[in-house]
């Protein structure tokens, strides 16, 4: 088989509920590392909100497998940030023999979904 290239360097961010100080709760986000992957786009469209039609894109990253008990493997709800581009996870599983390799169904945000 022959070795990936992975080129992308994307910012693993894990979000962190914090009291506001009036009896709620805001997300932060911590980083939690950096991450070397691949990644393909899967599928592409327009979603329809109250903003109007915004642009979706769905991807396919594959990174080094990490163990799943370990801090620095993304989970569903996580972020992965290239620059001023941020991924939500939507799913992670092993893939390629022994698990060699994780890939990570993640969607692209737009403005209007930075809210967790």
């Amino acid at each position: 088989m022959m070795a990936r290239a992975f080129t992308r360097r994307l910012v693993h961010l894990v979000p962190e509920r914090v009291s506001d100080g009036a009896g709620g709760f805001t997300t932060l986000w911590q980083e939690r590392g950096a991450i070397w992957c691949a990644m393909r786009m899967r599928s592409g469209d327009l979603k329809t909100t109250e903003f109007g039609r915004t642009p979706r894109l769905r991807v396919r990253i594959t990174t080094h497998a990490v163990p799943q008990d370990h801090a620095a493997r993304p989970w569903p709800g996580h972020r992965l940030d290239d620059g001023a581009r941020s991924f939500v996870v939507d799913a992670v599983q092993e893939s390629e023999g022994a698990g060699r390799y994780l890939t990570i169904l993640a969607t692209e945000m737009t403005e209007q979904e930075d809210a967790p």
